[in-house]
């Protein structure tokens, strides 16, 4: 039978089209329907962050990727502040930055600022989000507390005066936060089993100027995170069953010699005090399961294949999650300075994305909320500025080390001689702020005029001695 046109010209239409596009026998499985974000994360995030921190208990790697954000975007020193305080001239109002830099780093310390950024970032992981209610007690001093996104259910769906609560958030008519309800546990914790969900059904309403919600929008009109693993869990989770599949058919091997059957195939009857079947695999046995040919055991899996099958699991973990695959598999096997390079230098770009992330969503935020507070309460004393004066401030995370320091040094060094970068930009591409590294280097240069040292004899005193015997240095070479 002789096909229409029209038939002729769809199928031939179809062939210039993307072929990800064709529903065909080999793409029967692969789902088209265009949910939206919000569809996706009502119907599986409480599933994804269940199995997300089950992870993160259980697996290796995911406890390597928190601690890796953690010391990265975070560090030892957490954000450090540079305040920006102008005068009404436009000059650097240097009291009022010292004033606010010393409250600041007061602050840092009672609350232990730097843990609180880490679980942040630990929470990004497993739960994509973060709640953080900006607590004022009764001296008046601001707490950042930590509420678990389990307490904000989206399960809650309703109305409060007019305003749509969508999966436990409140918004206005311009779908701006405007509260969040938090179930009733958060006020009356209980400790034990259930406290998160079994609860009476009563809420606590917590104005969107007193918590912070901090998390990635990767998808157009996302209003709940996503937990960062989410992508890689399915992968993560048959990589571990595996591991675990590989490591019993090693014990087993190890352990397993041998069996004895009987040619007459008599019935084997298991332990004589049970009767019941029993397979041990113990090492350097022997068992016999009738009379008696000997039968050789020797399972040969995990073979020479599994060791690339794993790192090529982990390559594409790493790469859903934005992390170089020697960092997270601890594998520097045939990693040299280039390799090392490239990745250190895309990886790093990527840490200082998500800092500057962090900073806009949480610590410039918790640092406006300590400023207001601050000037409320009077703590500037009788400074003529307003609290918008206060506000005017940097926060840089931490840097890192060069991968090869004497080329990284030869290379900007040469850059400052042909004038393509200036000091103050190599400084500040450090993590340190240029005006301290001079006033530091002034007065130390000072001091060491004072006491008629030089730079030479102090690095003569700090730097370990080089052996001059080359026959010590050959004979250590040896050895």
């Amino acid at each position: 039978m002789k096909k229409s046109p029209i038939q002729r010209m769809v199928v031939n239409e179809m062939r210039r089209m993307y072929d990800a596009g064709n529903p065909d026998r080999m793409t029967l499985s692969w789902d088209s329907n265009p949910y939206t974000v919000d569809q996706v994360i009502y119907h599986q995030l409480e599933m994804l962050r269940s199995r997300a921190r089950q992870q993160a208990r259980n697996n290796d790697y995911v406890i390597r990727f928190i601690q890796v954000l953690q010391d990265n975007l975070v560090g030892a020193n957490g954000f450090k502040l540079r305040s920006k305080a102008k005068t009404k001239q436009g000059k650097p109002a240097l009291k009022v930055r010292q004033l606010v830099e010393g409250l600041w780093s007061e602050f840092e310390d009672t609350v232990d600022l730097i843990d609180l950024e880490k679980q942040i970032v630990s929470a990004q992981v497993t739960d994509g989000e973060a709640f953080i209610h900006l607590r004022i007690d009764s001296s008046g001093m601001l707490w950042p507390e930590l509420v678990d996104p389990c307490l904000i259910d989206i399960n809650y769906n309703e109305e409060h005066n007019g305003n749509p609560i969508i999966m436990g958030i409140e918004y206005d008519t311009h779908f701006k936060p405007v509260a969040y309800h938090v179930n009733d546990t958060y006020e009356k914790p209980h400790p034990g089993v259930g406290n998160l969900t079994n609860y009476s059904g009563k809420r606590t309403r917590i104005v969107a100027a007193n918590m912070l919600h901090v998390f990635r929008k990767l998808f157009v009109g996302q209003k709940r995170g996503i937990p960062w693993v989410a992508p890689s869990l399915g992968r993560l989770f048959q990589l571990g069953e595996a591991e675990k599949a590989a490591l019993t058919a090693f014990r087993i091997g190890a352990a397993k010699m041998g069996f004895f059957r009987s040619e007459a195939n008599d019935e084997y009857t298991g332990d004589e005090e049970s009767g019941e079947m029993m397979l041990n695999a113990e090492a350097g046995t022997f068992e016999n399961i009738g009379n008696l040919t000997f039968e050789t055991f020797d399972p040969t899996y995990p073979t020479g294949d599994y060791a690339p099958f794993v790192e090529r699991v982990l390559k594409g973990i790493s790469s859903g999650w934005g992390v170089d695959y020697h960092t997270v598999g601890n594998d520097l096997s045939g990693v040299n300075y280039s390799s090392a390079r490239v990745g250190s230098l895309d990886t790093r770009e990527y840490y200082k994305s998500l800092q500057t992330w962090m900073i806009q969503t949480f610590v410039k935020p918790l640092f406006n909320a300590f400023i207001e507070l601050s000037h409320f309460h009077g703590s500037f004393g009788a400074m003529p500025y307003t609290s918008a004066t206060y506000k005017q401030a940097q926060f840089v995370g931490r840097r890192w080390d060069w991968v090869d320091p004497q080329k990284e040094a030869n290379s900007k060094k040469t850059l400052y001689e042909i004038k393509a970068i200036s000091l103050s930009q190599i400084i500040r591409e450090r993590g340190d702020d240029p005006e301290d590294v001079f006033n530091e280097i002034a007065e130390e240069n000072a001091m060491m005029v004072k006491l008629g040292i030089t730079p030479t004899q102090v690095f003569s005193a700090i730097l370990p001695e080089e052996d001059d015997d080359e026959e010590v240095k050959e004979n250590a070479t040896t050895k």
